[in-house]
């Protein structure tokens, strides 16, 4: 039985799975990781998580990380919520230290893999996928094949500009959706609003429960944002199915129902009657990348 080893880097952790071709999962670790995560830690954390996961069995290693990247070149190039890391030639150095083929592509193209392969994207000839978790992100595949862009940072769909005067995004300009709808664009901005800080989307979405007013205004203006770029990806590429997930769909209660139809007011009608806004169910960011791994050993 062949398995593929997952790796998902993420703000706050770099999550890895080693997965059989029909998505079981046979063993699991995670590191940590953050704002202050340097080159050398980084690398360290990935060194380790391929030293104490791999078996007899495994046969490549997947990668999914935040863009923007070079998936030709195997680079991190750099990224908005682990600001240390600049041009890390991560493949390589993975290659270099273990003999296993190394795949890789950035986080949010890897959760439409992984949805299009195991989760409610299985047969959807037309899956966009977006990502709600400390960034926001997307994922696009099309008659069954990834949309990369020219070097794997295609779909920053979370850096479409809505608004061009407004908050601060972590990629350095203003206005992005990211900045309105995501984990740091919600904390980032309650504290501007309140003067007060939040540890966590959690205690954000636990503000909106409590019907706080700053934090019901911040979720609405996010959910408009958020309604307008699923609105212009909708009309670029006509998508049967938009699946969200991310850590944030753990407060879909809260959101979804307006999203959905806030996004149903302001499409072409035609677009009503067959395109698919779902919330995604469990699959992994680790699944993705393992997926990754498995498209090129098929």
């Amino acid at each position: 039985m062949k398995s593929y080893l997952g790796i998902d880097i993420g703000a706050g952790s770099i999550k890895a799975s080693l997965v059989t071709k029909d998505g079981n999962i046979l063993k699991q670790t995670s590191r940590t990781t953050g704002t202050d995560t340097n080159e050398i830690q980084f690398l360290k954390s990935l060194e380790e998580i391929v030293s104490e996961i791999k078996e007899s069995s495994m046969i490549g290693i997947g990668i999914g990380s935040p863009g923007p990247i070079d998936s030709e070149r195997g680079i991190l190039i750099q990224s908005a919520n682990l600001p240390l890391l600049k041009e890390v030639a991560l493949v390589d150095h993975l290659k270099k230290k273990f003999s296993y083929p190394v795949y890789y592509n950035n986080d949010a193209n890897l959760a439409a893999l992984g949805e299009y392969r195991f989760g409610l994207g299985k047969g959807s000839s037309n899956l966009l996928i977006l990502t709600l978790g400390t960034g926001l992100g997307g994922g696009w595949i099309y008659q069954g094949k990834l949309f990369n862009g020219y070097k794997g940072s295609g779909m920053e769909t979370g850096h479409v500009t809505y608004l061009a005067e407004g908050p601060h995004c972590g990629c350095g300009q203003r206005g992005c959706t990211e900045a309105y709808f995501s984990a740091s664009g919600f904390l980032n901005r309650y504290l501007e609003t309140t003067g007060r800080s939040l540890s966590s989307a959690e205690e954000f979405f636990k503000k909106v429960r409590e019907t706080e007013p700053a934090a019901v205004r911040l979720l609405n203006e996010g959910i408009e944002a958020l309604a307008q770029l699923c609105r212009g990806l909708i009309h670029t590429i006509n998508p049967e199915r938009i699946v969200f997930t991310g850590g944030l769909i753990l407060s879909w209660d809260l959101f979804g129902n307006s999203l959905t139809k806030r996004i149903q007011e302001i499409i072409f009608p035609v677009f009503r009657t067959y395109t698919q806004i779902l919330r995604g169910g469990n699959v992994s960011g680790v699944l993705g990348a393992a997926a990754l791994c498995m498209e090129n050993h098929e």
